[in-house]
C-alpha cells in the first residue's frame, strides 16, 4: 500500500534514480534544471535518432510561485448530472484559451 500525504514525515523516499534506469535500458538521459534546459533538451531529443528521455527531477510539495495555468484534463461529454455538464461547458471555454509554448 502505498503512503498518503497524510502520512507526514514517516514516509521514506523510494531510492530509485530514474535517470540511471533509463540509462540502463539504453536510452540517452538529458537532466533538465530550468526551463531553458528544458526547451534546449526538447530540440536535441527531437533531433535523436534514438530513445530520449528528458529527466526533471521535482518535488511535488515545492510549489511554482506565480504559476496560474490550468491543468487540460477533459470531462465527460455526455452525463445526466448538472454539474458535469456545468464543467464540461467550463472546460471547453478554457481550451479555446490554451496556448502552446512548445
Amino acid at each position: 500500500m502505498l503512503p498518503s500525504d497524510d502520512d507526514g514525515d514517516d514516509v521514506q523516499k523510494v531510492p530509485m534514480d530514474l535517470a540511471m534506469n533509463a540509462r540502463s535500458l539504453g536510452a540517452d538521459v538529458i537532466r533538465c534544471r530550468t526551463y531553458d534546459d528544458f526547451t534546449a533538451a526538447l530540440q536535441k531529443a527531437k533531433e535523436a535518432d534514438h530513445t530520449t528521455v528528458v529527466y526533471i527531477e521535482n518535488d511535488r510539495y515545492v510549489e511554482v510561485s506565480g504559476y496560474d495555468s490550468w491543468w487540460d484534463v477533459p470531462v465527460a461529454e455526455v452525463s445526466d448530472s448538472e454539474s458535469v455538464q456545468a464543467a464540461r461547458k467550463e472546460w471547453e471555454e478554457m481550451r479555446k484559451k490554451e496556448r502552446y509554448f512548445l
